[in-house]
């Protein structure tokens, strides 16, 4: 039952592989030459400590800056792959068996429909894990090459790590399950598209920042993803009930409001007296993989579900 699985399924596999090896191609490519620039310009040149700035200098940063807004489309592209080729993979795997009417022919053999559905949802599944899987090395090599920051920051954190194989998990069940409730492909792909966006920006906005109890400090932590800064009570490390990160500022603006001059004495001044302290609220790169292990388990749990609609959709087609 998997070889027929895989023989149906291989051909849009095959060239969804190509697709990612041609994108992997280049992102080794022009990561390398990055990391290089980076390397004549800051290391080799000593272009960052130079007074008066050489004219090789000018040319080497703008060599830089020309490879680094590159980088930020391959970024773009790189965080949008795992969904893409998941709904890409996913949403024709029910809903062309129903368009082209071969469900019928496969319900007549000695499996029952559930089955032909799991293994034809595990043979998907598995190729889009595996592809994906493959690509972390280099993804986990070039977000070093690009120098873009910590990659607990999020864009680099959805490229990084694990939890894109999750992430391609997830959009290849939402394909399917879209799929087999509305019965086309196209729709299907559509539809699942603003539905991913919306779980990843909801999980990334929402949910990300609080699966680990974040880190505060009061000077700026390097490498890190700041999620709050602001004035807060003496002797708390966050707002008081009732009051928000902003609220600290509001504070400060209005005793500044009653003085005649804006200093930076009178601000400090203003500080001491409404007993306040500056903070900033972060997730260091120590919490890097928890975040990944715990954020996965979400895309994979809603994976799981998933499974659960499709398979309950699919048993009440009628043949």
């Amino acid at each position: 039952m998997i070889e027929p699985a895989w023989r149906l399924q291989r051909l849009v596999f095959l060239v969804a592989l190509a697709v990612v090896v041609a994108f992997a191609t280049w992102l080794a490519v022009t990561g390398s030459l990055q990391a290089a620039a980076w390397t004549s310009y800051n290391v080799t040149h000593h272009c960052v400590d130079v007074v008066a700035t050489s004219n090789n200098c000018f040319a080497l940063g703008q060599n830089y800056e020309n490879l680094d807004r590159l980088a930020r489309v391959n970024l773009g592209l790189a965080v949008a792959m795992p969904g893409l080729l998941g709904l890409v993979l996913g949403a024709p795997l029910v809903a062309r068996e129903i368009e082209q009417g071969t469900n019928r022919l496969a319900w007549t053999q000695s499996i029952t429909r559930t089955r032909w559905l799991l293994v034809k949802l595990g043979v998907g599944a598995l190729a889009c894990c595996v592809v994906v899987g493959a690509t972390t090395p280099l993804l986990e090599w070039w977000t070093g090459a690009i120098h873009r920051g910590a990659r607990v920051v999020p864009s680099l954190f959805d490229i990084s790590g694990f939890v894109a194989v999750s992430y391609v998990l997830f959009a290849f069940m939402l394909g399917a399950a879209l799929g087999a409730l509305i019965r086309r492909t196209g729709w299907a792909f559509a539809v699942g598209i603003p539905l991913y966006a919306l779980a990843r920006l909801g999980v990334q906005n929402f949910a990300r920042p609080a699966l680990v109890s974040p880190s505060t400090a009061a000077g700026f932590p390097a490498n890190a993803w700041i999620l709050q800064s602001g004035y807060v009570p003496l002797g708390r490390s966050s707002p008081a009930t009732g009051q928000t990160w902003e609220s600290g500022y509001q504070l400060v603006a209005n005793c500044l409001s009653k003085v005649r001059a804006v200093s930076l004495a009178n601000e400090n001044r203003c500080i001491a007296q409404n007993k306040l302290h500056y903070l900033f609220q972060y997730q260091p790169t120590s919490h890097f993989w928890t975040l990944q292990g715990a954020e996965s388990a979400i895309f994979v749990g809603a994976a799981i579900v998933l499974l659960g609609v499709t398979v309950l959709a699919v048993r009440r087609w009628r043949t």
